[in-house]
């Protein structure tokens, strides 16, 4: 059987609240296809932000600028080349997934990256 790796686009807010409510895919998805989950934290939530700012600061006018869903989107597929090289898994497939705006995220990673998701 083909292990994929299963990764979660993060969206407004802290990763580990969308994990503790994903049990499906974690569980039930992940065991039956042996897979990978990986979940990535948006940049500017959670703990994900820009070192030069502190988390107080990130949203303050101009320190935003790097807050882009082509940004976000980057920060994905980078996140994704670093796990396959660590994994050894340059050939597993790699399905996106996502809730309301992370959601939108995996529709847009598919269409824009298609040979990473």
């Amino acid at each position: 059987m083909d292990r994929p790796i299963l990764f979660y686009a993060g969206n407004e807010g802290d990763i580990e609240g969308f994990y503790d409510n994903t049990g499906f895919v974690t569980t039930t998805l992940a065991e039956k296809y042996g897979a990978l989950v990986v979940y990535g934290e948006h940049r500017y939530f959670g703990h994900s932000f820009p070192s030069q700012f502190s988390k107080e600061d990130a949203f303050k006018e101009g320190n935003n600028a790097y807050l882009t869903v082509e940004n976000t989107m980057m920060d994905y597929v980078e996140l994704i080349k670093q796990v396959r090289k660590d994994y050894n898994a340059d050939d597993k497939a790699v399905i996106v997934f996502g809730g309301s705006y992370g959601g939108m995220l995996a529709a847009w990673l598919r269409m824009k990256f298609p040979s990473t998701f």
